[in-house]
């Protein structure tokens, strides 16, 4: 009897998280922990991003690490782990001081950022500024208009995020969060702002405006982290797949993981496309790993 024959698979490079949170163990992942966890999930380093700092949201994540803590643990492990800052913008040289101590001290960015302002508040712009001028590329979480969640607020279209993108041409901004993943389709004009805290499901039946700004700003990366992004790969697969290879320079893996209920399927996703030959593999190896290393500067 002939046996079956199977095509081996094995991953061409290591997965590098570029959204990783950590805490103190209460409902979210030790260092220890998840470090045991990437072993399974082929994942060699990751980016931990510090607890944001709220301004009247309720959308405070309790137990996350924040900067200090954050650059504590990749002390004590520099080869698995790297990290982002968050600060409170005051609109002073104090935050651009603030940026400069920790560049120096090691962090490859500033983010999760989730002040609760405008992007057109001074206080971010002066943000922005300064990151363009340090080159430390800023992840963001947004907050839609007339909500109360963590996050820069934006109306629907993103038109506060586009005009940052004009004013801040030296600045590298990672989109992420439902609002922004929202936007890879169409969004109704009556849709109610917090209805873009969730998901939509469907066919893509027209581009939206995070793939218009993706095309005129190359400025403009994204993270493929939590349900926010899987969903908007996996509601068109179709789509999804020549959304991949078309920004795949601009695209980056993460997982937004606090604890093992959260365990989303972008890895699986991107290992079967690539498995299935949907995905190239050149495009697997930039969006796993090479972009976010020539992007943060990390080892290879």
């Amino acid at each position: 009897m002939d046996q079956p024959k199977y095509r081996p698979f094995s991953k061409p490079v290591q997965r590098l998280d570029v959204h990783c949170h950590l805490g103190d163990g209460t409902g979210c992942f030790t260092p220890e922990a998840r470090i045991a966890l990437d072993e399974v999930l082929g994942i060699g380093r990751c980016v931990i991003l510090p607890a944001p700092i709220n301004h009247g949201s309720t959308g405070a994540l309790p137990g996350v690490l924040n900067t200090a803590q954050a650059r504590a643990v990749c002390r004590r492990y520099p080869d698995h782990f790297s990290w982002f800052c968050n600060v409170e913008p005051d609109g002073t040289e104090r935050t651009l001081d603030a940026l400069a101590q920790y560049k120096a001290e090691g962090a490859v960015g500033v983010g999760e950022f989730g002040t609760l302002l405008r992007f057109d508040d001074p206080k971010v712009d002066h943000l922005l500024a300064c990151c363009g001028k340090l080159g430390l590329p800023f992840l963001f979480h947004i907050s839609p208009y007339g909500t109360n969640a963590y996050g820069v607020i934006d109306e629907k279209g993103l038109p506060g995020l586009e005009g940052a993108l004009q004013r801040h041409p030296d600045t590298i901004f990672i989109g992420h969060s439902q609002p922004f993943w929202y936007e890879l389709g169409p969004v109704d004009p009556q849709l109610p702002g917090p209805a873009l805290n969730g998901f939509p499901f469907g066919p893509v039946e027209r581009e939206g405006r995070a793939v218009a700004l993706l095309r005129r700003y190359p400025n403009l990366y994204a993270d493929l982290s939590a349900n926010s992004g899987s969903n908007a790969i996996l509601r068109d697969p179709a789509f999804g797949l020549r959304f991949l290879e078309e920004f795949s320079d601009r695209l980056l893996f993460g997982t937004d993981l606090l604890n093992t209920e959260l365990l989303f399927p972008i890895g699986q996703m991107l290992d079967y496309y690539l498995f299935s030959k949907q995905l190239s593999e050149a495009s697997y190896r930039k969006i796993c790993r090479e972009n976010a290393v020539t992007l943060l500067k990390l080892p290879l």
